[in-house]
């Protein structure tokens, strides 16, 4: 089964992220789990702490970091992205570290104003299927890194990552 196509405010926004990409994102950011997924719900909720519809995640300032030395996940609805990202580089200016997946877009002005030498873009070779589908994920996704107090050594860049490997 194909995941819908986007038509924005329309399509199915709560996809679930793959577990056998997540392990990789965990690996690849040396850590155990997640400290609190930001867009979640109790069925698709990456960590044991997350943020639903009800809490509103987006109105809320400095709430995403409730562990100093923990990321957050957040896989957020891809049919209004711009709140998101601006949010988690905000948030990130305030101690955060936000882990994002989301559409490789590199050509939009949310990509532009907040992801352009503001995180590190990891651009994902290998597509990701949602769970509860067959076949991946129409578009290119990158998983973007906010870490203002870059404790990891990372300054924002681009990179090509197979996570598959």
């Amino acid at each position: 089964m194909a995941p819908p196509l986007q038509k924005p405010g329309l399509s199915k926004q709560d996809y679930a992220t793959p577990p056998e990409f997540l392990s990789a994102v965990k690996k690849l950011l040396h850590i155990e789990d997640f400290d609190i997924d930001l867009a979640a719900s109790e069925e698709n909720s990456v960590a044991v702490a997350f943020y639903d519809e009800t809490y509103g995640s987006l109105k809320r300032i400095g709430d995403w970091l409730i562990y100093p030395d923990g990321w957050a996940w957040c896989n957020p609805p891809y049919s209004h992205i711009a709140p998101w990202v601006e949010k988690a580089y905000k948030e990130s200016l305030l101690g955060a570290k936000v882990t994002m997946l989301l559409p490789a877009s590199v050509g939009s002005n949310w990509w532009r104003d907040w992801v352009h030498h503001k995180a590190v873009a990891v651009l994902l070779n290998g597509r990701i299927s949602f769970v509860g589908h067959t076949t991946p994920y129409p578009k290119d996704l990158a998983l973007l890194l906010y870490d203002e107090a870059d404790t990891h050594g990372i300054s924002p860049y681009y990179t090509i990552w197979s996570w598959m490997k």
